[in-house]
C-alpha cells in the first residue's frame, strides 16, 4: 500500500510538472534543434512558409553555412564592431560599478535614496533608454550640443557620425546598466570583514593602497561574474543598435545580434542565421571558460 501511495505521489508531480515541460519544450528545446538543424540546411521562405510545425524544410548543405559565414566581410565587420563595444563597455560599467558601490557603501544620510536614483535606470526599458539618449545627442536640437555651443563648440551629429555612434551607445549601456551591478558589488563589500580595514589603517595605509591591497583581490570572484555577464550582454547587444542607429551609418554600429536578426529575419536566409548564432554562442562559451581559468588560476 505504501508503495502504492509512493508511485501515486510520484505521478501527481510529473503531472504537475507538465504543463511547464510542455511550455519549456516548445519554446525552449525544439526552437534549438531546429534551429541546429537549419544551420546546416538552405530553407527557402516559401517552403518554410508551406511546412508544418514539426517539419524542416530545405535542402542539406553540410558546413556550407558556417564557412560562408566565416568568409563574409561584413560578419567578420560585426565581430569587430561587437568588440569594439564589449571593450569600451565592459571596463567603464565594472569600474563605475564599483566607484559607486564604494561611494554608496559609506554610511551617510540618505545613502539609501542615492542608491535607488543609482538604480533607477536599470528598471527603464532599452527603448526608453535609448530614445532619451538619442534625444540627448540629437545633431541639431540635442541637449548636448546646445551645452556645448554655449562653451563655443560646434558638437558632431553624434548617431550619424561612424566615430561617434557607437562611444554613444555604450555610454547609453553603461548608464541603464550600472546601478545593477553597483548592488552586486555592494553586496560583496559588506562582506568583507571590517577588522582588514582597522588594521590598515593601523599600518598607515592609504585609500588608494587599501582598495589595491584589500578591497578588489576580495571581489575577485564578484568581478569574474560580473565581466562574464557583461560579456555576454556585450555580445548579445542589439536592441540599442536596432532603435538608435539601424547598424549605421555605414554599417559602424552593425554588431554580431543585429546581423543575425536581418539575415534571418529582413533577408530571410535562415541557414547562415542560424550558423552565425552557434558561431557566437561557441566563441561566448569558449570565452567564458578562459575567463574561469585564468581567474581561479589568480585567486587560487
Amino acid at each position: 500500500m505504501k508503495v502504492l501511495r509512493s508511485k501515486l505521489g510520484d505521478l501527481n508531480a510529473y503531472l504537475f510538472l507538465l504543463p511547464s515541460i510542455v511550455i519549456l519544450g516548445l519554446f525552449l528545446i525544439y526552437p534549438i534543434i531546429w534551429s541546429v538543424i537549419v544551420s546546416f540546411k538552405n530553407v527557402k521562405p516559401i517552403a518554410l512558409k508551406n511546412a508544418g510545425l514539426f517539419e524542416i524544410p530545405g535542402t542539406f548543405v553540410g558546413w556550407d553555412n558556417y564557412s560562408a559565414a566565416i568568409h563574409n566581410p561584413l560578419f567578420f565587420k560585426a565581430i569587430v564592431n561587437t568588440a569594439y563595444f564589449g571593450v569600451l563597455f565592459i571596463p567603464l560599467s565594472m569600474f563605475g560599478a564599483v566607484f559607486l558601490a564604494i561611494l554608496v557603501n559609506q554610511k551617510l544620510k540618505g545613502v539609501n535614496f542615492v542608491r535607488s536614483i543609482f538604480f533607477i535606470p536599470y528598471i527603464i526599458s532599452i527603448v526608453s533608454g535609448s530614445l532619451i539618449f538619442m534625444f540627448l545627442f540629437n545633431g541639431d536640437k540635442g541637449l548636448v550640443n546646445a551645452l556645448l555651443l554655449k562653451f563655443g563648440l560646434t558638437g558632431p551629429n553624434w548617431l550619424a557620425n561612424a566615430a561617434w555612434a557607437m562611444p554613444v551607445i555604450v555610454l547609453m549601456s553603461c548608464w541603464r546598466n550600472i546601478g545593477y551591478y553597483m548592488l552586486i558589488y555592494l553586496s560583496g563589500l559588506q562582506n568583507i570583514p571590517k577588522d582588514l580595514y582597522e588594521v590598515a589603517d593601523v599600518e598607515g595605509a592609504t585609500k588608494f593602497q587599501k582598495f589595491r591591497l584589500i578591497t578588489w583581490p576580495l571581489l575577485g570572484r564578484i568581478s569574474l561574474v560580473v565581466m562574464i555577464l557583461l560579456l555576454i550582454h556585450s555580445l548579445n547587444v542589439f536592441q540599442e543598435i536596432f532603435i538608435m542607429t539601424g547598424g549605421g551609418p555605414g554599417d559602424s554600429t552593425i554588431t554580431v545580434p543585429f546581423l543575425i536578426y536581418n539575415r534571418a529575419f529582413k533577408y530571410y536566409e535562415f541557414g547562415p542565421a542560424a550558423a552565425m548564432s552557434y558561431l557566437l554562442f561557441i566563441f561566448v562559451v569558449g570565452v567564458a571558460i578562459i575567463q574561469r581559468k585564468l581567474v581561479d588560476r589568480r585567486l587560487g
